[in-house]
């Protein structure tokens, strides 16, 4: 079991706090153990009231990785270190307090955390888990050192729980062309710690031709997304087991597609030989369905610049909306919409922690 503080005094500290919970159970562990906030002044320098909180996690990574993923996490949630002396006021702040009775002292880590037992904050939220949590040099619990601590510090404990979050192993990204599957998708394996499944639609043969005489071209189209994207999972799911795995498609789209696209005599023939195709393959946990605006999507489409893309028509668009809103309709997946609201991804981190918050509540 490793012990960890997690602190907060920038900016919406609950979320902040839920947000590294959150990715510290996927990146991490499983949290088994979560503490009530509290709330104290800032420690050893001038600024906001912290919120803080401790957290018992069951990881089977060694402490260097768990270290390094708490760096990862506090960057994503926009902690800024620099040179300055002294301690500052930051988004999150992300603690190795104890890691089983490991003693340990290299140039990046020292076990138990060397002013743990300094320091009220983090002392009464750990004896509220783990009271007889021994400290491995001190040889007394939390608890212990909560009665002899020298710290002044009034902690207040703030009512509003942190909550548990469940782990999922298999994450797909829906939405419409243009709604930008990819970009989340990459996003959220950032922020996740997963592996990453993105769709090979630049090695299908004849897309351009698709776009350029649709009825043609549909069935081999339509065809050849199918056995790409049968063989990449096939290959993906055999050979890679790091979870969990974030994908910017889920292979129901296939079906979708060629409903909208193909013959109606040729629709039949697709359904039964997609349902050969994928029986044994797995099906995401839940689908995320990324919803824009027609002219949001013909923006983005515009700004992406593929070629091949530049005269899809609104129509279209709009014909393939109707076909995802159906496929909601009858999907037995998990599924979700998100709304962007024309939200820009790639530069609004509210966006994207409201779409994390989403995650972390199912």
């Amino acid at each position: 079991m490793v012990y960890l503080s997690i602190g907060s005094n920038l900016g919406d500290r609950l979320l902040h706090l839920q947000l590294a919970l959150g990715m510290i159970t996927y990146r991490i562990g499983e949290v088994k153990l979560i503490s009530s906030i509290v709330e104290t002044p800032s420690w050893g320098f001038e600024g906001e009231a912290f919120y803080n909180a401790c957290l018992g996690v069951e990881t089977n990574l060694p402490p260097n990785e768990v270290l390094a993923h708490l760096l990862a996490i506090e960057e994503f949630l926009g902690r800024k270190r620099n040179q300055q002396k002294g301690y500052q006021s930051r988004t999150i702040d992300l603690d190795i307090l104890l890691y089983d009775d490991l003693v340990l002292n290299t140039e990046t880590l020292t076990l138990p955390h060397p002013r743990m037992h300094e320091r009220n904050f983090v002392l009464a939220p750990l004896t509220e888990i783990a009271p007889n949590s021994k400290h491995p040099i001190k040889n007394i619990t939390s608890r212990e050192l909560l009665e002899i601590s020298e710290d002044k510090t009034i902690v207040h404990r703030v009512e509003t729980p942190l909550l548990h979050v469940k782990k999922l192993n298999h994450i797909a990204i829906e939405g419409n062309i243009g709604a930008g599957k990819t970009t989340f998708a990459q996003w959220l394996n950032k922020a996740l710690g997963g592996r990453l499944l993105l769709e090979n639609f630049y090695d299908n043969p004849y897309l351009e031709d698709f776009y350029r005489d649709p009825e043609k071209y549909a069935l081999a189209v339509e065809k050849a997304f199918l056995n790409d994207r049968v063989q990449q999972q096939k290959l993906f799911f055999n050979t890679q087991k790091p979870l969990p795995v974030i994908a910017d498609y889920c292979l129901e789209k296939s079906l979708l597609f060629a409903q909208q696209n193909l013959k109606k005599e040729d629709v039949a023939v697709y359904h039964r030989e997609f349902k050969k195709m994928v029986a044994t393959l797995p099906q995401p946990d839940v689908v995320f369905f990324l919803e824009q605006s027609i002219t949001e999507l013909q923006n983005n489409i515009k700004k992406r610049g593929r070629d091949f893309e530049q005269n899809i028509e609104k129509d279209y668009l709009e014909k393939i909306e109707q076909g995802y809103n159906q496929w909601q309709s009858e999907t037995n997946l998990k599924r979700f919409n998100f709304s962007l609201n024309g939200g820009d991804i790639n530069q609004d981190s509210k966006v994207l922690y409201r779409f994390l918050m989403d995650l972390f509540r199912l």
